[in-house]
C-alpha cells in the first residue's frame, strides 16, 4: 500500500495497520476519487448552438454557457413570460478579461442590472475565454440566495432561455436566441 511506504520513507518507522483500518483508508480514498463523498451531477441542453451545462454540487451550481460568437452570451432561467422575471447572467471576454453581470427580466423584452433593480449580484466565481471563434463562459452561483431577483436552482425542471451576440457589449441586441428545459437533481 503506497501510504504506507510513504509513512515508512518519512518517519523511518514501519507502518502497521490492521485490516479494518486498510478496508477504512481504502474506501475514504476510493470516495475522494470518485465523487462519492461529494456527489455532484452534470445537466445540459442546447438550443440554435447556444450550450449550458448546469453542475451541481451541494448548495453550489456551477454553469457552463458556450455559444460560436465572438461577443457576449448569455443565460436565463425560469422566465414567466419571454424574458420577464428571468435570473439572467450575461458575460464576455475582451482583450482576456472576462466581464460578467447578474441581471433580472423586468419586462418581457427587457432585463436590467440587479443592483439598479435592488437587487445584487450573487456571482460566486467566474472565469472565460473566447478561442477560435467561440465564448465560453463559466460561473458558480448558490443554489438559493436572499436576493428576489435570483432564481432558485432547486431539485426539478427549470426553462432555460439564452442569447448570444457579436458584440462586447452588454447594451447589444442579440443575434441568436433559444430555449429548453433542464432537470436538476
Amino acid at each position: 500500500m503506497y501510504f504506507s511506504n510513504l509513512y515508512e520513507y518519512i518517519t523511518g518507522k514501519e507502518f502497521n495497520m490492521t485490516r479494518i483500518q486498510r478496508a477504512i483508508l481504502s474506501l475514504a480514498l476510493l470516495a475522494g476519487t470518485t465523487g462519492v463523498l461529494f456527489a455532484q451531477e452534470t445537466v445540459s441542453g442546447n438550443s440554435r448552438g447556444i450550450s449550458a451545462s448546469f453542475t451541481v454540487q451541494k448548495d453550489r451550481v456551477e454553469i457552463t454557457m458556450s455559444a460560436p460568437v465572438q461577443g457576449w452570451v448569455a443565460i436565463g432561467i425560469d422566465p414567466t413570460d419571454k424574458m420577464k422575471d428571468a435570473d439572467f447572467k450575461i458575460a464576455y471576454v475582451k482583450d482576456g478579461t472576462v466581464y460578467i453581470r447578474d441581471d433580472f427580466g423586468n419586462s418581457p423584452i427587457a432585463h436590467s442590472e440587479d443592483v439598479k433593480l435592488g437587487g445584487t449580484s450573487d456571482i460566486l466565481s467566474y472565469s472565460g475565454k473566447e478561442e477560435k471563434g467561440i465564448t465560453t463562459i463559466t460561473f458558480v452561483v448558490s443554489r438559493q440566495t436572499t436576493d428576489s431577483k435570483d432564481k432558485p436552482l432547486t431539485p426539478g425542471t427549470h426553462k432555460i432561455i439564452v442569447a448570444a451576440s457579436d458584440s462586447d457589449s452588454f447594451t447589444a441586441k442579440h443575434k441568436t436566441v433559444g430555449s429548453f428545459t433542464i432537470t436538476l437533481p
